[in-house]
C-alpha cells in the first residue's frame, strides 16, 4: 500500500503521507487541515456596531454642531420639501434632515414645545439642534411632531415613522393616517 501512495503522488504533491497514522484502510492526518480566517485584511473592515457606539459615532454632542450650521441645510430642505408637496404618502417618505421640527404632542412633559432643526435621524429618535445650540434626542414613539410646509402646518405620528431613515423612503406606505394637516 506505500508503493501505492507512492506511486499516486501524494507524497511529492501535498507531503500528507509523512504526516499519517495508518490504521486498516483510512488514513488520519496529524495536523488536520485548518480553515483559512475569513477576515484578511483588518484594518479594510467596517467597524462593527459596537465599535461606532464605542468611539460614540453615533451621537451628536452639545457644541459639536451648531444651530447656524443647520440653516443652509434647512433651506435645502424646505426646496426639496416644496417640490414634494403636502401629500400624505410624500412626507411619508421623505427625508427629514433639516426640517425644523416642534413636538406638540407628547407622552413625557418636558419635551413639549422643544423645536429645531433635525441634524441626525435612527431607528426610535429625532436629534435635533435648538436655537441655543443645545442637542436635543426625541424618541419618536408616542409623541406627535409638527413642521410646517408650503405655509401649511403638517402634523406627523411618531410611532408611523419608526424606521430608519433609508428604509423608510424606499418602503411602500400603507393606507393609514400618517399625517395631518
Amino acid at each position: 500500500q506505500r508503493k501505492i501512495l507512492k506511486s499516486s503522488g501524494i507524497n511529492a504533491e501535498y507531503g500528507l503521507v509523512n504526516n499519517h497514522i495508518k490504521t486498516n484502510s483510512h488514513i488520519f492526518l496529524k495536523e488536520p487541515y485548518k480553515k483559512k480566517n475569513a477576515k484578511k485584511n483588518p484594518e479594510k473592515q467596517p467597524l462593527s456596531h459596537k465599535e461606532r457606539r464605542d468611539l460614540g459615532l453615533q451621537r451628536l454632542k452639545d457644541g459639536e454642531v451648531m444651530f447656524k450650521d443647520l440653516v443652509p441645510v434647512h433651506k435645502l430642505w424646505c426646496e426639496y420639501i416644496s417640490q414634494i408637496g403636502c401629500k400624505n404618502e410624500g412626507i411619508a417618505r421623505a427625508d427629514l434632515h433639516g426640517c425644523f421640527l416642534t413636538v406638540t404632542k407628547t407622552m413625557c412633559p418636558p419635551l413639549l414645545r422643544k423645536s429645531g432643526i433635525i441634524a441626525m435621524e435612527s431607528l426610535n429618535t429625532f436629534t435635533i439642534v435648538d436655537q441655543d445650540d443645545k442637542v436635543h434626542v426625541l424618541p419618536k414613539k408616542g409623541n406627535v411632531f409638527s413642521f410646517i410646509v408650503n405655509d401649511q402646518v403638517v402634523n406627523i405620528f411618531g410611532n408611523n415613522f419608526l424606521f430608519r431613515p433609508g428604509e423608510r423612503i424606499m418602503k411602500k406606505i400603507l393606507k393609514q393616517k400618517i399625517i395631518s394637516i
